[in-house]
């Protein structure tokens, strides 16, 4: 083999690790963005903690939710996927004790329309970083 040929067959070699690295490396740092998320949430302008909040974006299915605290606090315990989420309610968490299970109760003062990921018309747009939610229940 002649000093040409190899040079070459080493610098086609070299040249196709590269494509191979810089490929690989390209699917590697497509992780997403995400962002944190806390707020409030509040039933015709005054604190609401009666429930659980829960984010869903419909179009990946990501999903996140969290129990209301005390003057209608709330913040996220992870942070989630940027993206635009519907958001509505869900009963609390209800710690599992022994003897029979209780029935889930909702506040039925609370439009139903917001129990239901389908049907509330509440969005809200999660940003790479911190993000300060405001829900605003409205009784009609």
């Amino acid at each position: 083999m002649t000093q040409k040929t190899y040079t070459s067959k080493r610098s086609a070699f070299l040249f196709s690790a590269i494509a191979c690295l810089s490929t690989l490396s390209l699917g590697c740092s497509d992780a997403p963005s995400v962002g944190t998320v806390e707020g409030t949430v509040s039933l015709n302008g005054k604190p609401y903690d009666d429930a659980a909040v829960m984010f869903l974006d419909s179009t990946t299915g990501q999903a996140a939710g969290t129990d209301i605290g005390d003057g209608g606090q709330f913040a996220l315990k992870d942070p989630i996927p940027t993206g635009t989420y519907n958001v509505y309610l869900a009963p609390r968490t209800v710690p599992m004790e022994e003897g029979s299970p209780e029935a889930v109760k909702i506040d039925e003062s609370v439009p139903e329309k917001y129990w239901n990921e389908t049907t509330t018309d509440i969005q809200a747009v999660v940003s790479e970083g911190e993000n300060s939610v405001t829900i605003e229940l409205m009784k009609s």
